[in-house]
């Protein structure tokens, strides 16, 4: 998958996962008590495929999303001679999964 590609795909990702967090925080306004509105199940398809079509045989996809929060954690990975790499920012990512290949 190309870089530009990529990025579109995760964008629309994380499109989908704030639209989520903004409809569990407005159904908490309404009822207190009220947990949260979760697409895990359609969150993970998408990442899961998103994993097998850039060949991420390290889930540095679901690394990037989850443990380093969308780029927000300065978190990094090594590349294959050592070099850090920052995990900053989709593209960041991309060149990340493709230094593994």
């Amino acid at each position: 998958m190309i870089k530009k590609d990529f990025i579109k795909y995760m964008r629309e990702l994380l499109s989908i996962i704030e639209a989520g967090d903004k409809l569990s925080k407005s159904f908490k306004k309404f009822e207190p008590d009220f947990g949260y509105v979760g697409f895990s199940r359609y969150e993970n398809l998408v990442v899961r495929v998103l994993e097998i079509a850039m060949n991420d045989k390290y889930q540095w996809i679901s690394y990037w999303l989850y443990d380093c929060n969308y780029g927000k954690n300065s978190l990094s990975a090594k590349d294959k001679h050592g070099k850090n790499i920052p995990l900053k920012t989709l593209s960041n990512l991309y060149d990340c999964i493709k230094n593994d290949e």
